[in-house]
């Protein structure tokens, strides 16, 4: 096998970054019409939107806004930012938020350019192929989370069906900038959830690196105790420079090319079980890993030695003790830290949970991940043992 490595974008990083360095990077490219790409208005109660629109502005170039993007985004909003984008001719795309939003963004980037799709889905269902070089991204981070704007990937939830799909686009961000102050004012509970999404990723990787490579393994293990290091503080002191600016970096270079370098596959399928999660009820998606994960890596380990091995290794190297079970309690313990679910009805968008919805969960899985069959139905089940409420008829 030969492995491919490829970094990606230019990084801005550190306080004012943005401030500093837009503007010129705007003026590098010098575009006609640039969209910018948010959520839900918490960038206009922080001062983000004002310093970035100030930026534009002394670029003197003209600007539209695309705003509302959701905490899971949808392949109709997209489309709606596309049809705009298209509308206005736009040339540049400018990403603030976290990883949902630059999710959106980097669908957008190529829809506009490539006429042939009609709606986003579409775009999706045909794994992303393109004719026509997208439009170029920027990013502005505001939660760390996720890495999107460090890879080719984004996940889009279909409006109608509730499932929801990842796509490696042919682009990604060309620059990113990334303040460590713009996280300050993120809530507790997404500061959990993004953290526990960066652990995710990390595990993922763990659990696909070729046993024989050991230089990914480490890079691996290194970012995990940084985040077991620094979270609790952020936690703690949501101010904490040092502390969001390790998460912050971590983040992003969590889930990218050095991070994947060398791997072979592995059986990581938790970010499949939480979309069908996610993709119905809504929840965060940080926040439905974490309650997945304890309960597949248990699962995992009593099903397949090599990756029982793998977690044992783990446990040694974090922690200091060669046991699974030691692992997966200190992982529980994390998670609590961060204060995220241990069961469905933790959530506040899910009240109880029945029959069907089981069902549907696992069939939503099985069409999503093919050939999870069982594995889906055993796991879904096993987390509707840690509910204390009576399952609904």
């Amino acid at each position: 096998m030969i492995a491919k490595l490829s970094l990606k974008p230019k990084f801005y990083f550190g306080k004012n970054c943005v401030k500093q360095n837009l503007g010129n990077e705007i003026k590098n490219l010098k575009p006609k019409c640039i969209m910018l790409v948010y959520g839900g208005g918490s960038i206009k109660r922080n001062g983000i939107y004002e310093t970035v629109i100030n930026e534009i502005r002394k670029a003197n170039v003209k600007f539209i806004e695309h705003s509302g993007v959701q905490p899971n985004p949808t392949d109709d909003d997209a489309y709606k930012a596309t049809l705009l984008g298209r509308k206005n001719k736009v040339d540049l795309i400018i990403a603030v938020g976290g990883g949902s939003v630059i999710d959106e963004a980097k669908v957008v980037s190529n829809l506009v350019t490539n006429t042939q799709y009609k709606n986003a889905w579409s775009y999706l269902d045909n794994d992303g192929k393109t004719t026509k070089q997208a439009v170029p991204l920027f990013s502005i981070v505001t939660i760390a989370a996720t890495g999107s704007e460090n890879n080719y990937g984004s996940v889009i939830t279909n409006t109608k069906t509730h499932d929801k799909w990842g796509v490696n686009n042919p682009n990604c961000p060309v620059v990113c900038f990334e303040d460590p102050t713009y996280t300050f004012s993120v809530s507790k509970w997404q500061t959990g959830s993004g953290c526990f999404d960066i652990m995710s990723h990390l595990l993922e990787q763990y659990y696909d690196v070729d046993k024989h490579f050991e230089w990914t393994k480490q890079y691996i293990i290194a970012n995990m105790k940084v985040l077991l290091k620094y979270a609790p503080i952020a936690m703690r002191q949501p101010n904490d420079y040092e502390a969001r600016s390790n998460i912050l970096w971590t983040s992003s270079w969590s889930l990218n090319t050095l991070a994947s370098f060398n791997t072979s596959g592995g059986d990581w399928k938790v970010h499949g079980l939480e979309h069908a999660i996610s993709g119905k009820w809504n929840v965060s998606h940080g926040a439905g890993l974490a309650l997945i994960t304890p309960t597949y890596i248990e699962y995992m380990c009593k099903k397949d030695k090599e990756f029982k091995k793998l977690t044992i290794d783990l446990s040694y190297a974090l922690f200091g003790r060669k046991s699974e079970k030691y692992f997966v309690s200190k992982l529980k313990a994390f998670i609590k830290m961060l204060g995220m679910p241990k069961k469905f009805t933790d959530f506040k968008e899910i009240k109880f949970v029945t029959k069907e919805d089981l069902k549907w969960l696992s069939a939503t899985f099985d069409r999503n991940t093919p050939d999870n069959h069982q594995l889906g139905i055993d796991i879904y089940n096993l987390l509707y043992k840690l509910e204390s409420k009576k399952l609904k008829k």
